[in-house]
């Protein structure tokens, strides 16, 4: 596991927390590695929004702001939009059963109002739908982004922040969608889902 994978797990587990300092020589001590590694791995998380870098003052891990909540998850539902457009009309058989079995359980815990349960289930079911996907530039491009943005989501999650009334219209047509393999329905329900 590399140095930026190591962090990142960090951060997205709880271990290092919002505006926690991350200090080179405490990460080194850690870590094991030289400052190059890390100041690279740092960087890199800079780029997805992970850490919050100020040259000379600070390196610490981001501080998610609430007020940012809608525009991350219309970030987050334009990326996963296109994930599941273009994948939705290729998917094999057992593909769209796992998807459809995902479906089920994303929308019991929208039916129970589970804030918690939903989320961890629809990002289990994004998974699949990126693994599913065949277009390795698109997975390349997203990944490590829906996954900083996803966890800015859950760190600003309030019991009055899920919009269930939409989630409620827009599970139901994305698993029509992925039924019938509509890959433009499909993505406009996702649309909806994200409140674009």
């Amino acid at each position: 596991m590399t140095a930026a994978e190591r962090i990142r797990t960090a951060i997205l587990e709880g271990t290092l927390v919002p505006g926690e300092q991350l200090n080179d020589q405490d990460l080194q001590a850690w870590l094991g590695i030289s400052r190059t590694p890390i100041r690279e791995a740092l960087n890199d998380l800079a780029r997805v929004g992970l850490v919050e870098m100020s040259p000379q003052r600070y390196t610490r891990v981001a501080t998610p702001k609430p007020e940012d909540r809608t525009l991350i998850l219309q970030t987050l539902g334009a990326l996963v939009g296109g994930v599941v457009r273009v994948t939705t009309g290729t998917l094999s058989e057992s593909q769209r059963a796992e998807i459809l079995a995902a479906l089920d359980t994303v929308t019991a815990t929208v039916e129970q109002r589970d804030t918690a349960g939903h989320g961890h289930a629809a990002w289990a079911m994004v998974d699949l739908f990126i693994a599913a996907c065949s277009n390795s530039y698109l997975i390349n491009a997203t990944r490590d982004t829906i996954e900083a943005l996803n966890y800015q989501l859950v760190a600003t999650r309030t019991p009055t922040s899920t919009a269930w009334d939409t989630l409620d219209s827009g599970y139901p047509r994305l698993r029509d969608a992925v039924t019938a393999g509509d890959a433009t329905a499909a993505e406009l329900a996702i649309e909806t889902i994200f409140r674009l």
